[in-house]
């Protein structure tokens, strides 16, 4: 394939931009630079306007509601929906991660599916594609009034409560505020399972502010100073929050007048031939797999797994790309590997027709940068796939090492 500049030049530098220092990390897609493109002029144009959605608001629809490192950007997997699948369409994200292609998917009237080794993944994203109308979202925020009214009352009168957690956990909470989490999940746990599960997930939502460490992704210790009462505030705030998003959704679901929920699987991509076994083959897989050496995505979310009981074992053991797993010549070997196994799986439930658009960043194993294009242009045939069209722009490095660069790749079943 020819290369071939997108014809976009790089925008004004927005007041008070800065580059990063050395060490701070920052999500990749944060900015919008020039575009290149190669392969088919017609699906490039379409990825490129997909890059330009990069600058719009992420914070709409249920997107927003709980973090989630690395995730998509909203507008560009809107975009991707839209303009290459039809109503009705079944969509695929084999690394749905907290659900961002799957909302879009709901908003844009097609049928989805969402594949994902976290267990926590599969919850939030349960819970940002439910729909609920206007008597059951009161019935909501009344049932999230009851709990904050009693979780202040524990705080009153200093009620004992006991979190799941062992002291290497609990380390990261000061007392009362361990104590007033103990509390508030305690009255979680009686409410009946259909409530219980969308508020674990509401205190899910909560966790890292109240805590002490940096973020999701520097799990160094930080000083914050949180008062007693505000992690009962904070829940409640979050819960309205979450009422205006549904009802958000609800009114894209009935501008497009079909609604599909999407259907969750907890799994792994290289398991989608046994997974898809005897159902409709896909017609546009939207997926952005992790990023070689980047993280280790299973420990971005360590504080919540012990307060939900939910087990990353499996996630552990099975997850791509991780940075712990990769080292040296042998991480590179690996990381062909892990990339071959999933794109093969991809390629065995895509229709004849069917199209995949992965938005993968160059990877880093070390001290050797994976130009992410190319493993893929390489790694595709044997997998039955063909390259259509790449669409890169340029990212900067958090590390403080050259740019990187982040592409939308555009593949054909061969």
């Amino acid at each position: 394939m020819s290369d071939r500049k997108g014809g976009r030049g790089r925008p004004p530098k927005k007041k008070g931009a800065r580059r990063p220092a050395a060490g701070e990390r920052r999500a990749l897609s944060q900015s919008a630079p020039q575009t290149h493109l190669r392969g088919d002029p017609e699906v490039g144009r379409l990825l490129e306007r997909a890059f330009e959605r990069l600058e719009g608001n992420p914070d709409r629809l249920t997107h927003a509601f709980h973090t989630y490192p690395a995730k998509m950007h909203p507008g560009l997997a809107s975009s991707l929906v839209r303009s290459m699948s039809a109503p009705g369409d079944e969509i695929l994200d084999p690394f749905c991660g907290s659900g961002t292609v799957l909302v879009e998917a709901m908003a844009l009237g097609r049928r989805s599916r969402g594949l994902d080794l976290n267990p926590l993944a599969l919850r939030i994203a349960e819970v940002k594609t439910t729909l609920r109308g206007k008597a059951a979202r009161k019935r909501f925020l009344e049932t999230a009034h009851g709990l904050a009214a009693r979780s202040e009352e524990r705080v009153r009168a200093r009620v004992d409560a006991r979190a799941p957690l062992d002291p290497e956990e609990a380390r990261w909470y000061s007392g009362h505020v361990l104590k007033e989490l103990a509390g508030l999940r305690e009255e979680i746990l009686e409410l009946p399972d259909e409530d219980r599960r969308v508020f674990e997930i509401v205190f899910s939502s909560i966790l890292m502010k109240v805590s002490k460490q940096r973020s999701d992704t520097a799990e160094r210790e930080t000083t914050r100073r949180i008062r007693k009462g505000l992690s009962t505030e904070l829940f409640l705030r979050r819960a309205r929050e979450l009422e205006e998003r549904w009802a958000d959704l609800s009114h894209a679901c009935r501008e497009v007048g079909t609604i599909h929920r999407p259907r969750l699987a907890l799994g792994d991509v290289r398991e989608l031939p046994q997974l898809m076994e005897g159902r409709e083959p896909i017609d546009l897989i939207v997926t952005s797999p992790p990023y070689a050496g980047t993280y280790d995505y299973v420990d971005h979310h360590a504080r919540r797994y012990p307060w939900l009981g939910l087990e990353p074992t499996r996630l552990r053991e099975g997850e791509i790309g991780a940075r712990r797993a990769l080292k040296g010549q042998e991480g590179l070997q690996r990381w062909d590997r892990e990339l071959g196994d999933a794109l093969r799986g991809m390629a065995a439930v895509l229709g004849p027709d069917g199209r995949a658009v992965l938005l993968l960043g160059d990877g880093q194993i070390e001290r050797e940068r994976v130009e992410a294009e190319r493993q893929v242009e390489r790694l595709a045939p044997s997998a039955g796939l063909a390259v259509i069209a790449v669409a890169s722009q340029a990212r900067r490095d958090y590390s403080g090492r050259r740019d990187r660069r982040e592409h939308l790749i555009a593949l054909r079943r061969s």
